[in-house]
């Protein structure tokens, strides 16, 4: 796992080499929510999207001067589709009210705390999309089992890269560490800097109709002394019923915190601009056991307009290709004829001239 996270800033790199393509806007709203990864296709141009969730949150340390905490958490994501089809910026903000309790020299202390214990702002691209190729998504008309059988192709996933800021919340949360009071108070103290920088891969598959699997891979607060190294996964199901469910799985590898959490939830479709979820996530291990468990809703404000710019599949734009280089040729092999054309009349001239000499000196 560590040699996999070492060598993702090469990955990161690498991955801009691949050719560009355009985005896939979608008829209805495309969340990030309710899982904790980030898909890989761009909302669209003068697309404006809200994603807004509230959850309870529980964590206990037993091991830790028996601390635990519960409260309330927010989360707010804007999202928009600018410039291009396949750049978005995004910004995200997570304020959390909780109690704090833990045992100290005997005594049982409480801790009421509330603040924003995460920050970001960032930009998405997608580089490359494996359905600019439209021929070889198009339905089978004679045969089910083609459209819903998983083809090698459908392994090809669309891919696109993050890179955002992470900005300081202050001394409540720093690293969004819920426990932070008494890592503050048992080792030394955590500066979380003003700034740090994030950066992600992001691998979407869809496997067959309804079926997506994305990866998010990547690290926070690259630039900080506490990097955070994380691996998400998440597999989704959508059925024609407007419901999706979906299972997931995150790694995080920090000096802070090491663990694997699960989730699950479920989404519902109220329209094509609207949709609401429901979601869970607990962590696997005991030092400290997490559990977050909530609700939220994701609006979308559709300005964007699929006549502005008509999407092409591969087909045509390799033919538009071939017909700008067959247009070059022919104005080349049109100029080359003029220049003949030109060398022989001057030829021609000459030749003209020298018999009039001549016929003058007779």
């Amino acid at each position: 796992m560590h040699k996999f996270f070492t060598h993702f800033r090469i990955a990161l790199f690498s991955i801009f080499v691949l050719s560009i393509s355009s985005a896939q806007y979608t008829e209805v709203i495309n969340s990030n929510r309710p899982s904790q990864s980030m898909g890989a296709f761009s909302l669209g141009t003068n697309v404006y999207q809200l994603e807004q969730g509230i959850s309870f949150r529980h964590g206990t340390f037993n091991s830790f001067n028996n601390a635990s905490y519960s409260g309330f958490g927010t989360r707010l994501q804007l999202r928009a589709g600018i410039l291009k089809e396949q750049l978005e910026v995004l910004g995200a903000v997570d304020y959390q009210f909780d109690e704090l309790k833990y045992q100290l020299a005997g005594s049982n202390i409480t801790n009421k705390r509330k603040g924003v214990r995460d920050l970001s702002v960032g930009a998405k691209y997608l580089v490359y999309d494996p359905f600019r190729n439209t021929e070889k998504y198009k339905p089978n008309l004679y045969s089910y089992h083609a459209n819903n059988r998983i083809r090698w192709r459908d392994l090809i996933p669309a891919v696109s890269v993050y890179a955002g800021a992470q900005f300081s919340t202050g001394g409540t949360y720093p690293y969004q560490e819920a426990f932070y009071t008494l890592v503050n108070q048992n080792y030394q103290p955590i500066t979380e800097p003003a700034v740090s920088v994030t950066g992600l891969l992001i691998l979407q598959q869809h496997l067959k109709p309804g079926l997506v699997l994305v990866h998010n891979v990547g690290m926070r607060y690259i630039t900080a002394d506490i990097q955070q190294k994380k691996l998400i996964g998440t597999l989704t199901y959508s059925t024609r019923e407007k419901w999706s469910i979906f299972g997931e799985y995150q790694i995080d590898d920090s000096p802070l915190y090491r663990d694997v959490t699960l989730g699950t939830g479920i989404a519902y479709l109220l329209t094509n601009d609207l949709q609401l979820d429901l979601a869970v996530q607990h962590s696997i291990k005991t030092t400290p056991k997490l559990l977050t468990a909530g609700i939220g809703v994701s609006f979308r404000i559709d300005n964007h307009s699929i006549f502005a710019e008509p999407p092409q599949d591969l087909e045509e734009i390799k033919q538009s290709r071939k017909d700008r280089k067959n247009l070059f040729k022919k104005g080349k092999l049109l100029k080359k004829t003029e220049k003949r054309n030109m060398k022989g009349l001057r030829k021609l001239d000459k030749k003209q001239k020298r018999i009039e000499r001549k016929l003058n000196k007779m």
